[in-house]
């Protein structure tokens, strides 16, 4: 019994020493949290992202929206640009003089993210609190481990993954074997079948052309070949497309923009034949 409360007493003092260490350890603020940077989101015209293991990743501000610029052009989902500019508003509760940074993983760090003018690298992850080490300026701070996992894997992570832009209407789609047209709001079809399909066969067949996002999206270099498809806007622009390939990935390369999207073969039977209205 005596014992079991020796133990006891230990295990209290143990714990009491350690929140003691943990307040007044240094370089540790341990008070109200501090933000990172003072710079405004909308100030901001353009962010870099260097990641090992893929190339250099650059976002320009266009007006109100967001594009990528490097390592290929392309659009780009306004979120993931948003997504970085949330390490400006990063806060920390504790922080350290930049020394000795490779017990912070950050002599080599694994990203660095420029921010306008400001420069965030990211290190290792505290073992205990499992918050992320990022250094900027001069002060190595402890942030939520969100900010690192919001950064870009792959060269295309950024680069948006829809085949039309948000503002893209079809209202007609020049197709394989067969022309979708709206006319006052109604769609229609230009060949005779058999079969028959229904006004929302035809519109949900338009819109999983609107709304055909890819698995990935590529730069590509040479004029594509293939079969061409030619999609009609509401605002009277055209957008000239080629499918690739069907297998074994379905593959549309837009040329207006030198991109290939690419998606999952079975993608092919919603794009290219009217879905079927349930009995």
């Amino acid at each position: 019994m005596k014992g079991k409360v020796l133990i006891n007493l230990f295990l209290v003092a143990l714990v009491l020493g350690l929140g003691l260490w943990m307040t007044t350890k240094p370089g540790n603020e341990g008070g109200p949290l501090t933000r990172l940077s003072t710079l405004k989101a909308d100030d901001v015209k353009v962010i870099r992202v260097m990641r090992d293991g893929i190339p250099e990743i650059v976002l320009e501000r266009a007006g109100k929206r967001w594009k990528q610029t490097a390592p290929f052009a392309a659009r780009t989902d306004g979120s993931q640009a948003g997504r970085l500019l949330e390490l400006l508003a990063a806060q920390s509760q504790q922080s350290f003089p930049a020394e000795n940074l490779a017990r912070f993983g950050l002599d080599k760090p694994f990203a660095r993210v420029i921010v306008g003018t400001q420069e965030f690298a990211f290190g290792t992850q505290n073992t205990l609190t499992q918050e992320q080490y990022v250094l900027t300026g001069d002060r190595v701070h402890l942030v939520p481990p969100v900010f690192a996992y919001g950064l870009p894997t792959r060269a295309d992570s950024l680069a948006t993954h829809m085949l039309l832009a948000e503002e893209d209407i079809p209202v007609r789609l020049e197709l394989p074997g067969v022309t979708l047209a709206q006319k006052d709001g109604k769609w229609t079809r230009s060949t005779d079948t058999t079969e028959k399909s229904s006004q929302d066969d035809l519109t949900r067949w338009a819109e999983e052309w609107r709304f055909a996002s890819s698995l990935a999206t590529q730069p590509i270099d040479a004029e594509p070949k293939g079969e061409p498809v030619r999609i009609t806007l509401r605002d009277g622009r055209t957008i000239d497309l080629v499918i690739v390939s069907r297998a074994p990935e379905l593959v549309i390369a837009r040329k207006d923009e030198k991109l290939r999207f690419v998606f999952a073969a079975d993608k092919a039977a919603s794009l290219f034949a009217p879905p079927k209205t349930e009995p």
